[in-house]
């Protein structure tokens, strides 16, 4: 975390070897980095889902909190945590004064709270206890049906950022964050970021070039030959080549869910929740392991980090069971085709959605995987035209409402709305519900593995499994693997 401009040094991945210091008593405000995301995001906070989208919308855009890697919730934006009435009824949360947007227009109460209103009319679980928004002089006030469990953790979350007037970015994104969009092309996979002068927490020591790529090695490549200083796919490449660069690795944990999603283009089919069970049964999770980089992967059929492993049969597909679900299909015919549809800047879901292929072809289902852009997965899925696709979602490790809540709301089912009305979730309801409606099938949580170039210093991870790009730093000079 940075303090008023100066990077915590002495996390357990940024301590400085006094060899390394070479008469250095600091970092310097100095460089790009070039780093990676996990597919094309969205800059736009109400459409944050994936990794990418939460990691980008993080550093252009402030929240009132942020959640640290231990899981708590600590004053980002406000000035401390919330204040409820004696009624029980109203919370006030104090703003803090002199932060500005990029275009230097100072942030006011009045923003958090059309950006606050902007969420509650769109994604109707995350506020669903908040009746009404208000501002009071350096504050804003939320109107309450109950208190809320963990009010400051919902107001961490990226689809609560603050935009200016509360309205949507737009194609040049201005925040409050520690960066500025300098450009974003989606075309050529690239977000270039400036840092932010005028942050209120500190400015940033280096600017960041963000890529993402649509091939499995690419990334890679540009890291083995010291073109890029970050990767999230090193460790598979190393073991037969080394990068021109020593690398440190930065470990973590797994809680980024890979899912099935279900369209409308054959409803009568992909709505049906025999056809749902049946494939939720098919898929054979215990290969999913496989597929990836070299970082951890955890099967699952829940949509919460953390779960017990899976027995031998869900690792192994349970097709009989999953045979006498379809028999329930009234709408199943043969000869049907449906088609799955992939993000073409996450290529490691194309083997995750051959493995669902694989198992709809065991259920006597032909299907065709199709790539298109993140904008197009977006207003496809948005639209219904889509059979199945596969998805991503990225939540605070040990937040449950926002996992159960994000997990209905990515099947467009509004179940958690009506529950979180009243403060917090039933755990045991909202298994039961998930259980009944299947919105998603879960596939697995994955963690992540970030190779650094070994003066790239003070990189770590908060709450949601986020790379903390902004507290990097450089610091003494990279060492060759060989002579």
């Amino acid at each position: 975390m940075r303090l008023h401009g100066v990077p915590w040094l002495f996390g357990a991945l940024a301590v400085i070897p006094l060899s390394d210091l070479h008469a250095e008593t600091r970092p310097k405000y100095a460089g790009t980095v070039e780093a990676t995301l996990l597919g094309a995001p969205a800059l736009d906070p109400l459409a944050a889902r994936t990794h990418a989208d939460a990691t980008a919308i993080g550093l252009v855009f402030d929240t009132l909190y942020r959640i640290g890697s231990d899981g708590v919730a600590e004053p980002h934006l406000a000035v401390g945590l919330p204040v409820l009435d004696e009624k029980g009824t109203t919370v006030r949360i104090a703003i803090r004064k002199g932060v500005r947007f990029h275009d230097g227009s100072a942030l006011e109460p009045r923003d958090v709270a059309a950006s606050l209103d902007r969420v509650r009319g769109k994604d109707k679980w995350l506020l669903a206890a908040v009746t009404a928004i208000g501002v009071d002089g350096d504050a804003i006030t939320l109107s309450l049906r109950a208190p809320v469990a963990d009010l400051p953790s919902l107001l961490a979350l990226p689809e609560t950022s603050v935009t200016k007037g509360g309205k949507p970015p737009g194609a040049k994104p201005i925040g409050s964050g520690p960066y500025v969009v300098d450009s974003f092309d989606p075309t050529l996979h690239r977000l270039q970021l400036r840092a932010f002068d005028d942050h209120f927490a500190g400015r940033p020591y280096v600017d960041l070039m963000l890529r993402w790529y649509d091939t499995s090695d690419g990334e890679v490549r540009k890291f083995e030959t010291g073109a890029a200083q970050i990767s999230a796919r090193g460790v598979t490449a190393f073991a037969g080549a080394q990068p021109t660069y020593r690398a440190d690795r930065l470990h973590v944990p797994a809680w980024v869910l890979e899912f099935v999603g279900f369209g409308q283009g054959h409803a009568a089919i992909t709505g049906d929740r025999a056809f749902r069970r049946a494939l939720d049964l098919a898929i054979a999770r215990g290969g999913l392991a496989t597929i990836n980089s070299g970082e951890e992967v955890v099967p699952v059929k829940t949509p919460l980090p953390g779960a017990a492993p899976l027995p031998a049969a869900a690792l192994a597909g349970e097709l009989d069971a999953a045979r006498i679900e379809m028999t329930h299909v009234a709408a199943f015919k043969g000869g049907l085709k449906l088609e799955i549809l992939v993000e073409d800047t996450r290529p490691d879901d194309r083997e995750v959605a051959e493995r669902v292929a694989r198992a709809l072809d065991q259920l006597g289902i032909a299907t065709t995987i199709v790539a298109v852009s993140a904008a197009d997965l977006r207003d496809r899925v948005a639209k219904g035209k889509a059979d199945l696709w596969i998805g991503q979602l990225s939540e605070p490790f040990g937040f449950s409402d926002a996992w159960w809540g994000a997990a209905f709301a990515a099947g467009g089912d509004d179940w958690p709305a009506a529950q979180l009305a009243t403060g917090s979730l039933d755990p045991a309801a909202a298994a039961k519900a998930f259980g009944e409606h299947l919105p998603i099938v879960p596939l697995a949580f994955r963690g992540l593995e970030l190779w650094h170039r070994s003066d790239v210093r003070g990189l770590s991870y908060d709450g949601l499994g986020r790379p903390c790009y902004a507290d990097m730093f450089y610091f003494g000079a990279p060492v060759r693997t060989k002579p």
